[in-house]
């Protein structure tokens, strides 16, 4: 019964991050069905309704987001005592040094870090955040969090997210612009790109279109070498972009942002935790891998959510 009763819980909390009964589903590999008997059979249990149910939305009731508070402590205590367990009793404990890629970093990790850090009180970290690429041990780092691929063999890589690039804009501009049609149609508006360090120009542009991909070199009437830069100037209607989904997902579930060509998305880069093969990796390093692959896989299921992919 209490098993139950926590894959319930689980069901209910993955509708409540993804505003979903559908996307749920799809993320668990359940079926529509079985994810609302499931949060039904709780509710009833409960005797309160969580969630207000529209043809078009699904909102958390009042004592919907209290219950959902407490789902997520009661996950947190049981990741603790499985990560504690899984390090055969030795406590994640001394100075654990990170690497992140930047926007990442910022932008995804470091709004949970306080949650890890109440998790593990005996554990120091020393958080550096650049676009680097930094392999651990190289400059003391013990883990690393990056997008893209790693080829080391000395590295233990654990796969925590997939990306997509995606092209949006603010619903302003498109607007007052008008909604390209065909990636060919984007020479006709203000396309804003991103330009990494050393690179002498904007990063190129690719979509899908049926079984192919199609590059195109935008011109761009600004140019930025910083993703979250970027995001915030499209945000106030500048111009179009290309950028990861998992960044934008937090601004497409607000409306700042909306997709422009939906169908034309392309697969990004990987986004994975490493750390050296040599010998079992720490308790600090194994929690802390442990954090960011949940953390992460939980951030690809709003973006898939935000974006349809």
């Amino acid at each position: 019964m209490l098993m139950d009763q926590l894959a319930a819980m689980r069901v209910f909390a993955e509708v409540a991050e993804l505003g979903s009964f559908s996307a749920a589903a799809k993320s668990l590999g359940l079926s529509r069905p079985s994810v609302s008997t499931q949060v039904a059979a709780l509710e009833k249990h409960l005797g309160v309704r969580l969630f207000d149910r529209t043809t078009r939305r699904v909102a958390l009731t009042r004592d919907g987001a209290r219950f959902l508070g407490g789902c997520r402590l009661v996950f947190s205590e049981l990741r603790a005592v499985e990560d504690e367990l899984g390090a055969s009793g030795e406590r994640p404990a001394g100075r654990l040094t990170v690497h992140l890629a930047a926007a990442l970093g910022r932008q995804l990790l470091m709004p949970a870090l306080p949650g890890f850090l109440a998790r593990y009180p005996s554990l120091d970290v020393d958080v550096r955040i650049s676009d680097r690429l930094v392999e651990p041990p190289d400059e003391g780092v013990d883990v690393a969090v990056r997008a893209g691929s790693v080829s080391n063999p000395r590295l233990a890589v654990r796969s925590a997210a997939a990306s997509h690039w995606i092209t949006c804009a603010s619903p302003d501009y498109l607007d007052r612009h008008g909604w390209p049609q065909t990636p060919v149609g984007l020479r006709s508006h203000q396309l804003i790109g991103y330009r990494g360090a050393g690179a002498a120009k904007p990063h190129g542009w690719i979509f899908r279109e049926g079984r192919r991909q199609l590059a195109l070199e935008p011109v761009c009437r600004a140019t930025l070498d910083d993703p979250e830069a970027l995001l915030a100037a499209a945000a106030r209607g500048a111009g179009i972009i290309q950028t990861m989904d998992l960044l934008a997902a937090p601004a497409l579930e607000r409306g700042a942002l909306a997709i422009v060509l939906p169908g034309t998305a392309v697969r990004g880069p990987p986004v994975s935790v490493i750390y050296p093969r040599v010998g079992e990796e720490s308790a600090s390093v194994r929690v802390f891998a442990a954090f960011a692959v949940e953390l992460l896989g939980r951030c690809q299921r709003r973006a898939a959510a935000a974006t349809g992919l």
